[in-house]
């Protein structure tokens, strides 16, 4: 049992490691230098599928930042931004609040909007309009599929 606060980050038992919060975990096992150091090979292989996005104010923001790094491993492990659609991703912004703008046909991110913007391609973030002239914003927890 590992307790690095009020709460148990992490429980070992004979067969499994429980981690409550990544975060813990990444602290008891010093793990941050190994993501903060992912970051430009994730980069790579997001920039390959995503031309049409400005990424180097990004990276230099996920560079310094663990929860940023952390989404980009999330991006890339999907293996989802293959056939993300520009339009799309651009409505998809300005619909969650994400500033971007396109310059000589690149999208580029704001500054303060970079978390944001990581959300959305991670598909963490996401909008739903059940009440009319009312959508409703949301940052998920996780991108569990549903068969819907």
């Amino acid at each position: 049992v590992f307790k690095l606060d009020n709460d148990f980050d992490l429980l070992v038992d004979s067969a499994n490691v429980h981690i409550l919060r990544p975060s813990g975990f990444e602290f008891a096992g010093k793990l941050q230098e190994a993501i903060l150091n992912a970051v430009p090979k994730n980069m790579k292989s997001i920039r390959k599928d995503l031309p049409f996005v400005d990424f180097d104010g990004i990276e230099k923001y996920a560079s310094k930042r663990p929860r940023a790094a952390r989404y980009l491993a999330s991006i890339r492990a999907q293996e989802e931004t293959k056939n993300i659609n520009k339009a799309a991703l651009k409505r998809l912004c300005e619909r969650t609040g994400v500033d971007v703008k396109e310059s000589k046909g690149k999208i580029t991110v704001l500054e303060g909007h970079e978390t944001g913007f990581l959300e959305v391609l991670d598909r963490r973030r996401y909008e739903v309009s059940l009440v009319k002239d009312k959508p409703e914003h949301y940052l998920a927890g996780s991108r569990r599929k549903t068969n819907g």
